[in-house]
């Protein structure tokens, strides 16, 4: 089942901002906690995801810590962010920053009374050099017993390599890895048969192979192949399918 159908554009991707020295965010509210940051995310935690959950919890929940978490873009970064929040808001303060929305600050004083307090920093690999170290001393002038959380792509690793001094602070360094071949086809099976739709044996596979299992890449692939199942009924989604839409979807990020 092959067709030849324009599958529109994906979404731009925005401007990457670089903020300037220090941080402040106008949308952080009372309690000491910032107003959730909203994403599609409409699937589990997979391995390699929850294991970073746990790491972080642990290391957000010593004093003074500061904890890293890597992972190419699509991996699940902001998700596992997200996650970490969620779990940690019934034992800790948290402050959920992201670096794509932040404009310039320099008082953290609202959330230096608070005993227990987590930022949670994402796409940190937006900063300038040393705006990561003087973020982080900021933060412990005002509030010495709180927990950071750097989140960001493979260009934070560098930013921190250049700033030693903040990269000996670190507790816990995570990496995000991408699906496993096993988990690619769990997410086949729940998101095409589960849904009634037929797929040759290796789409899979196919699937996995193009996307590099990239978690974001895997549902936005997986998503275009349930519109065209779906529009022909009772035919099985062939690797030849998957590929074609692979190639428009890639045509039109390009």
């Amino acid at each position: 089942m092959v067709r030849d159908k324009s599958f529109g554009s994906c979404e731009p991707q925005g401007a990457e901002r670089k903020p300037t020295e220090l941080v402040q965010t106008d949308q952080l509210v009372g309690q000491g906690t910032s107003q959730p940051v909203v994403r599609p995310q409409d699937f589990s935690l997979f391995h390699s995801q929850r294991a970073a959950v746990a790491r972080l919890q642990y290391a957000a929940t010593q004093e003074a810590s500061l904890a890293i978490l890597c992972g190419p873009g699509g991996s699940g970064v902001s998700t596992v962010l997200s996650a970490l929040s969620t779990n940690l808001q019934h034992v800790a303060h948290v402050v959920q920053i992201d670096l794509r929305t932040l404009e310039t600050f320099s008082k953290l004083a609202p959330y230096s009374n608070s005993e227990a307090l987590v930022f949670a920093i994402d796409n940190c690999h937006l900063a300038s050099d040393c705006m990561l170290g003087s973020v982080s001393d900021a933060i412990w002038r005002q509030s010495p017993k709180a927990s950071v959380v750097l989140g960001g792509r493979g260009r934070l690793l560098t930013l921190l390599a250049r700033d030693r001094g903040l990269l000996d602070k670190a507790l816990l360094r995570s990496v995000l890895h991408p699906f496993s071949l096993a988990e690619t086809r769990a997410v086949v099976q729940s998101r095409l048969s589960g849904n009634g739709l037929f797929y040759s044996e290796r789409v899979p596979e196919v699937i996995h192979e193009v996307t590099a299992g990239i978690a974001e890449n895997i549902f936005r692939l997986i998503g275009m192949a349930q519109l065209v199942g779906g529009g022909l009924p009772g035919q099985p989604i062939e690797v030849a399918d998957i590929e074609q839409i692979h190639e428009r979807l890639y045509a039109a990020a390009a």
